[in-house]
């Protein structure tokens, strides 16, 4: 139980600045024995402290009557501070909700489809397909509910010093999703239209279903309860998946890729991208992904687009980085460094400055 409680310090670090409530219920969570033998009920191989945070304020959106729910801005226009009674409030509901719980916390993963993320994908899909003709095909690796599988179908708006307008919008104009980001440094490239998108694809061990109601709340439950604009942006996407969902393969990406890519004609450019997915996988596994695309990219024009970096504190950004073949050798370059949500972009590819 000693170890179990490391993960919620970590998480409550990584809180702090925009989430004062995770925070408290992190570090309440990592004092109480109690709340302790509850989370061991995460599997082994999940991000326990996620989880349980999910799985309670997943049951507290269900509108539950409890001292607890008073503290959530997701559920109230007016939430309580973090005080000395959040402790004994998260006590009594973890007790009184148990039953609810347990499966929330033995079934659920960490899942969350972040469409934010878009905000880099879309300038990076740019950049790597600059010399393209033609539509390209989209294939997402770990896409939970296949949100960020229709990036071409989200209107953005981006902020920075160095753009040549006080915001710069592009893509769908009359898209009911915008994404907004600020661009903190370099000039990425910022076409007006997206791109005509042949197909799109994505493989995941647990896909999430957007026409599933259960899916959708675990979606809306792994968003902080402070985050309002994230959780309105989930929301809207799904409304958009919901016309057209997308298609989501489950399986090992490692045994299905082969066969997604089989299935794309070979002049349609492949771009194939995780964006905060291998930090999850064990070294075995992401060395065997990255042979497998630098095999096939040999073959056929492919990009590899791959989010990651260090987890200590949200605001030193993750790295995106393109892998393609040059010569036979995959080789990478690091286009930008962006907020894990998806609030910020610092771009650092040469050539678009």
């Amino acid at each position: 139980m000693t170890d179990l409680r490391e993960p919620f310090l970590d998480l409550a670090e990584w809180t702090a600045d925009t989430s004062p409530l995770y925070e408290r219920l992190c570090r309440i969570v990592a004092d109480e024995p109690e709340l302790l033998t509850l989370a061991e009920t995460v599997p082994a191989d999940r991000a326990v402290a996620n989880v349980f945070l999910a799985a309670v304020h997943c049951v507290v959106r269900r509108g539950v009557d409890h001292p607890l729910a008073n503290y959530y801005s997701s559920v109230t226009d007016d939430p309580r501070p973090p005080d000395g009674d959040l402790g004994p409030a998260l006590r009594d509901f973890c007790r009184t909700y148990a039953g609810a719980l347990r499966p929330l916390l033995t079934d659920r993963r960490t899942q969350t489809n972040e469409v934010g993320r878009c905000a880099v994908l879309y300038p990076a899909i740019a950049h790597v397909t600059a010399q393209t003709e033609g539509q390209i095909a989209l294939v997402e690796i770990g896409p939970s509910a296949g949100l960020n599988l229709a990036l071409d179908r989200y209107g953005y708006a981006f902020r920075g010093r160095d753009l040549d307008e006080d915001v710069r919008r592009v893509g769908r104009s009359d898209a009911p999703v915008t994404i907004r980001a600020t661009v903190e440094e370099g000039t990425p490239p910022l076409p007006v239209d997206p791109p005509g998108v042949h197909s799109r694809v994505g493989v995941d061990l647990n896909p999430m279903d957007v026409t599933d109601e259960a899916d959708v709340e675990w979606l809306g439950a792994l968003t902080w309860p402070e985050h309002d604009q994230r959780r309105a942006a989930l929301s809207d996407a799904v409304a958009v998946a919901r016309r057209d969902p997308p298609r989501l393969i489950e399986g090992d990406a490692i045994d299905e890729l082969p066969r997604i890519l089989d299935t794309i004609p070979a002049d349609v450019p492949v771009v194939v991208y995780s964006t905060l997915v291998l930090y999850q996988l064990p070294d075995e596994v992401r060395a065997n992904l990255r042979d497998l695309i630098a095999t096939r990219a040999r073959e056929r024009q492919l990009h590899w687009l791959t989010g990651s970096g260090a987890f200590d504190d949200p605001g030193d950004g993750l790295d995106l980085r393109w892998h393609r073949s040059v010569a036979g050798t995959l080789t990478t370059d690091r286009l930008a460094r962006y907020h894990p949500h998806g609030q910020w972009i610092e771009w650092h590819a040469d050539g678009d400055r």
